[in-house]
């Protein structure tokens, strides 16, 4: 297949590369930095500015694969930083869309990336696992926001909405929190933990849906071989667990204690808007079509993780954190 994928630098995009590569695919990389793109990837992919994009026929490209979009957990959510994650989003959709638009005869499907945000946050009482989960047909107050994640979710998909009424093919795939060891998420946790600084934030229940990084590329590579299938996708592990039943899996790999309670008002002092939403907050998510259209979790449950975790962490010492 001939492949744009947009947004290639970062955390998702670096990990899926290297396996459509090895699949044969011939890819092209969009970005604003074609040095770092040829810096990070080599010269088996072929990097193109923004501009550029639009000497590329739409007609010649089998599917387009859209990650681009500020980083939401890096930094504080100041104005200026939010406003940069949003446009961001929608102005990357927009310039998609409008290449897509061109074509003559051939459509390219678009993978567009978003995220569970764009559910809602639920509330952080009780067992997160009796909560019901939000699935692919669960409702969307579009136009209605109840938080920030879900005002740049909704902006983000709405700005596929074009290119759906051309009847181009469009698959949202919603991304849950995505985990690697040494990367993302877990490269920030790493140190704290690795010190016996891990800690259960606020009363700990709040909804943590996950995805490993293998399932989530594994899933992307399961979208492109079905192209009929579009619309959203949940992209999260079966299991939903809580913040602090993570927090001790990722302890326990680490062989190390979690003792540590950090209350709701340090988490807000410190962290404000984004520490409420991302810290203390959460979604309930169930990849339901995906699992009914066949794709199987390698990484499923805390059991599932807790495995890969120990073979990664488990060898840290008082001396050592790598």
């Amino acid at each position: 297949m001939k492949i744009v994928i947009t947004g290639a630098t970062g955390f998702v995009g670096r990990n899926l590369v290297p396996t459509l590569l090895k699949q044969q695919h011939i890819i092209f990389l969009v970005g604003r930095n074609i040095e770092k793109i040829y810096k990070i990837f080599g010269e088996n992919i072929k990097a193109l500015t923004w501009n550029q994009l639009e000497k590329i026929p739409p007609d010649d490209i089998d599917a387009v694969i859209n990650l681009a979009g500020e980083n939401i957990g890096d930094g504080l959510w100041t104005k200026a930083k939010k406003a940069r994650i949003k446009t961001s989003r929608i102005n990357a959709a927009n310039q998609i869309v409008k290449w897509a638009l061109s074509y003559q005869q051939k459509k390219p499907h678009i993978y567009n990336a978003s995220a569970i945000g764009i559910y809602g946050l639920q509330n952080n009482s009780g067992n997160p696992s009796v909560i019901p989960p939000f699935i692919e047909t669960s409702p969307i107050p579009f136009g209605q926001p109840t938080d920030f994640l879900s005002e740049v979710g909704q902006a983000w998909e709405g700005a596929l909405k074009p290119a759906i009424e051309a009847d181009i093919p469009v698959t949202f795939m919603r991304f849950a929190v995505v985990l690697k060891c040494k990367d993302g998420i877990l490269k920030k946790l790493e140190l704290p933990y690795s010190l016996g600084l891990g800690s259960i934030l606020g009363n700990g229940q709040q909804p943590f849906t996950w995805i490993h990084i293998d399932d989530l590329i594994a899933g992307i590579h399961f979208l492109l071989t079905h192209p009929e299938i579009i619309g959203p996708i949940n992209f999260s592990a079966p299991e939903c667990t809580s913040q602090k039943a993570f927090a001790k899996t990722l302890a326990s790999a680490m062989n190390r204690p979690l003792i540590i309670k950090t209350p709701n008002w340090v988490v807000k002092t410190f962290f404000g808007q984004m520490g409420e939403e991302l810290l203390l907050k959460g979604q309930h998510v169930a990849p339901q079509r995906i699992i009914e259209l066949g794709f199987k979790f390698n990484y499923a449950d805390l059991n599932a993780l807790f495995g890969y975790l120990k073979s990664e962490y488990g060898h840290i010492d008082s001396g050592n954190t790598h």
